[in-house]
């Protein structure tokens, strides 16, 4: 059997507990974990958790990119790893998750046949230096 986590489970593993209940939940989680074959995670859980670890716990990207490693190397870990692997890409580069999952994933969409427009100057560096069309739009 396969299970679809959302972000509050998947974050019970990596933050410390501040309570009793956040350490019964974690155990809840480790026990979920072993009771199915497949864990699977949707990309926007992915997108979610790096904004809880690194703005709300102060995960630095290179943790996040770290903890994100780490689920991609188990085995029973699901997901659409080529847009988690994009938003990975952005995170060494010192960029946003997000960013990098939303402009891949509307480049697929698009058959490529796009630009990705954001009013983040570092996404669009960060995405043009790759070769990926990227741009701050003006009035």
């Amino acid at each position: 059997m396969k299970v679809v986590v959302d972000t509050n489970i998947l974050a019970r593993l990596f933050l410390e507990p501040e309570n009793a209940a956040d350490g019964e939940q974690r155990a809840i989680v480790e026990k979920l974990f072993l009771q199915f074959s497949s864990i699977v995670i949707p990309t926007h859980v992915f997108c979610e958790l790096a904004w809880i670890l690194n703005t709300r716990n102060k995960f630095t990207k290179d943790e996040v990119y770290g903890v994100f490693r780490h689920l991609l190397k188990t085995t029973k870990i699901v997901c659409k790893e080529d847009e988690v692997n994009a938003g990975m890409l952005m995170l060494e580069r010192g960029g946003d998750f997000a960013d990098g999952v939303n402009e891949y994933t509307g480049r697929m969409m698009t058959n490529g046949e796009s630009v990705f427009a954001t009013f983040d100057k570092e996404a669009a560096k960060l995405l043009n230096e790759r070769g990926i069309a990227a741009m701050i739009p003006q009035l």
